[in-house]
């Protein structure tokens, strides 16, 4: 008896501890509890210090992949009911390709490809929109390694109504000329 009502609390933990729930990124800066905590982290200072580059730049694909990284075109449904997926749907994530219409940091090639990881803190860039864009290269699982990606905890922002982050990063790419 005592055998079955643990395997009972067994099942009825993984069953629970599988089910899906609502997750929050976490954004890096923003944890007061951790050590070297800084509010301005996000600022758009500091993350223009950061990246690699600052872009203005307009979606002109965007490719899904599947568990193996290879394209694979989105089939619903998807968890949530969402219009993409959202975390736990099997892709691992999707690329954007990206026209760089005007470069504020660095050199970046006139086409760049930008991943993005199928996680509950993901961005969606819907081609054909111009956005704002703060570009880092991450490290992710072995199938992906390092690749291109922008921060969803930071100042990325569709344009136009992105349009003051835009101004103060053109500001700032003054300053460093």
């Amino acid at each position: 008896m005592k055998a079955q009502v643990a395997s009972f609390v067994i099942c009825l933990c993984l069953a629970v501890g599988m089910m899906p729930t609502v997750a929050k990124a976490y954004c890096v800066g923003w944890d007061k509890e951790v050590p070297n905590y800084d509010p301005d982290y996000y600022s758009v200072s500091h993350e223009f210090r950061r990246s690699k580059y600052v872009i203005r730049a307009k979606v002109i694909r965007e490719t899904w992949l599947g568990e193996d990284a290879k394209p694979k075109p989105l089939k619903p449904p998807f968890q949530f009911h969402s219009p993409r997926p959202w975390g736990f749907d099997p892709y691992v994530g999707a690329y954007y390709d990206v026209k760089v219409e005007e470069a504020l940091k660095g050199r970046p090639p006139a086409v760049l490809r930008l991943f993005n990881e199928n996680s509950t803190s993901r961005f969606w860039l819907k081609p054909g929109s111009e956005w704002v864009l703060f570009v880092t290269d991450e490290t992710f699982d072995e199938l992906m390694g390092v690749q291109a990606t922008a921060n969803t905890c930071g100042n990325m922002q569709a344009l136009p109504k992105g349009a003051s982050v835009l101004r103060a990063a053109r500001q700032l790419a003054e300053l460093e000329h």
